[in-house]
């Protein structure tokens, strides 16, 4: 029986975790039953104008809703050079970026600089900082053909015949001079789209190799759907918060589970989150029938 083309993929992309399973770094213990609010910074500095820094509260493991966005905190972002950037609260004043701090306008992360960030919250600072690596270029996107047998369920979901589903294959040159690690997001029409809810897309050089052909992204696509991929640089550390964060979600929670543990991260003073710096590189592709 042939294995389906989207476990492949699944596979594919999520492989690389086991390899920080080796670790040996301290992780701390979370108390479900009864845990404190923490502060939660989530930030991301780019080579573009994608640049914020979240800062919120957490919530009580049973509470529902989103998270509390801190408004009232100090939020700067220092280069190598001592230049610092004050990031504002939601200046647009947009429903739903409650928390949200932008950076000034004009502002850009460069490639090999080390970025540092102080988040005064509740009258604690916390910091973290990390260098921008460069990131590869994705050569091209095409389109093909779902691998899919006559009659997959996925034919089904989107409402079409066989020969109207088509996936994306990815196509990139990954450096062998340095050792990179990338994180990869995808999406249809704007929206993000992934093979599985739990699933984050994240790997590391030795297991992509020199050439990345070949590769199908997360999802299915309708002919129309306009595809854009998004590669993202990460360090080390960013790679290993993943790996962590993705073993929490995915945990079977069984009686012979370990505790649930908060991903390791490069936040001070016990804040939640991870402040991440990274290069992308984007692709973007319109689907079209390839027998056409």
């Amino acid at each position: 029986m042939k294995v389906k083309m989207k476990y492949i993929k699944h596979f594919l992309f999520t492989l690389a975790i086991g390899l920080i399973l080796i670790s040996c770094d301290e992780v701390i213990n979370l108390d479900i039953d009864d845990s404190e609010e923490q502060v939660v910074i989530e930030g991301l500095i780019t080579n573009s104008d994608l640049n914020f820094i979240k800062v919120s509260r957490s919530r009580a493991f049973y509470a529902s809703g989103p998270a509390e966005g801190i408004e009232d905190a100090t939020v700067v972002v220092t280069d190598q050079n001592g230049t610092e950037f004050v990031f504002s609260h939601n200046p647009d004043n947009v429903e739903g970026f409650e928390g949200v701090y932008l950076a000034p306008p004009g502002f850009t992360g460069v490639i090999d600089h080390t970025y540092s960030m102080s988040v005064i919250a509740e009258g604690v600072e916390y910091n973290a900082q990390e260098k921008l690596l460069p990131v590869t270029s994705i050569d091209s996107l095409t389109v093909e053909y779902a691998d899919l047998d006559p009659g997959d369920e996925e034919f089904e979901d989107f409402g079409v015949e066989e020969g109207e589903l088509f996936e994306v294959i990815f196509f990139a040159q990954e450096p062998q001079d340095r050792v990179d690690h990338y994180l990869f997001k995808f999406y249809r029409n704007d929206s993000l789209v992934k093979d599985f809810p739990e699933d984050i897309y994240f790997s590391e050089d030795e297991f992509l190799g020199e050439e990345i052909d070949d590769l199908p992204i997360a999802s299915y696509y309708l002919e129309n759907d306009t595809v854009r991929v998004e590669m993202y640089s990460i360090t080390r550390e960013a790679f290993v918060f993943y790996a962590d964060l993705f073993n929490l979600i995915n945990g079977d929670g069984g009686m012979f589970s370990p505790p649930p543990a908060n991903p390791r991260n490069n936040l001070s003073n016990g804040a939640l989150g991870y402040f991440q710096v990274s290069a992308i590189d984007t692709e973007t592709i319109i689907v079209k029938d390839p027998g056409d």
